[in-house]
């Protein structure tokens, strides 16, 4: 039943889907794009793993996730936060099986555009979840981690250069030793 739900959910979303051009010319600023935008754009009623059914509840869930991991993370309570990070992505692997391109303005029902940001999202989790795996001493899973993040962030600037995505990309590749990048 889940499955059937999903690819109804898939083709109903690729009706009112747009082809997103590759990205180019100067990158989308942070003013406009950036992780506080995105969680504003999600608040509101929250969406549970039982409850997701369309392609928009698995990003609602993924992004409602981050931000309570976000805050777990800035009060270092990195196990609880560490979770919800993996849980986000679970969240966000849902649906870049079926919309795999990041976009500054995806329409998610007529008239209505939001920051649609999965690659770049995860990107932004792998960093974190790096960061408290390092603060643990594992090393090797820490630089995993962030050479996920660096092939999700790049995908995602493939699809939409934006400033927060050059960014993260910088940050991803300043924590990876030279001959792992």
């Amino acid at each position: 039943m889940v499955v059937f739900l999903l690819i109804f959910a898939l083709l109903a979303l690729q009706g009112c889907a747009s082809t997103i051009p590759p990205a180019s010319g100067p990158p989308i600023p942070l003013k406009e794009a950036n992780l506080e935008a995105v969680f504003e754009q999600n608040e509101g009623l929250e969406v549970t793993a039982e409850d997701a059914k369309e392609m928009r509840d698995f990003y609602r869930l993924g992004v409602q996730q981050k931000a309570k991991a976000e805050k777990l993370f800035q009060g270092k309570a990195y196990p609880e936060a560490l979770k919800l990070y993996h849980s986000s992505n679970g969240s966000f692997s849902t649906i870049l099986r079926y919309l795999d391109q990041d976009s500054a303005e995806y329409m998610l029902f007529e008239d209505t555009h939001i920051l649609f940001f999965p690659n770049l999202l995860v990107a932004d989790n792998e960093l974190k979840m790096g960061l408290i795996l390092q603060t643990r001493g594992e090393e090797g899973s820490a630089r995993r981690c962030w050479k996920r993040g660096l092939a999700s962030v790049q995908k995602s600037l493939q699809a939409e250069r934006t400033e927060w995505g050059l960014s993260l990309q910088e940050k991803l590749i300043s924590l990876l030793p030279p001959k792992n990048k």
